[in-house]
């Protein structure tokens, strides 16, 4: 299959049972596609997150594991 009308037309050949089940492989599908990877994820908690008066050059030495 190499386009949307085809998929389609496979679809309407199956038998209900695995259109459920096809249905909810593509919902956890969409939702592993939506999750963003790791490090995005740990970006977003991480920032902001310095405390007022933390310089950047110290924040830098700790990710290098210099302190």
């Amino acid at each position: 299959m190499s386009n949307v009308a085809e998929i389609e037309a496979a679809i309407e050949r199956l038998p209900g049972p695995q259109v459920d089940q096809l249905a909810r492989w593509l919902e956890a599908f969409r939702q592993r596609r939506a999750t963003p990877p790791p490090v995005e994820s740990w970006l977003q908690h991480a920032r902001g997150a310095a405390l007022p008066g933390v310089k950047t050059q110290d924040l830098m030495k700790l990710t290098r594991g210099e302190e």
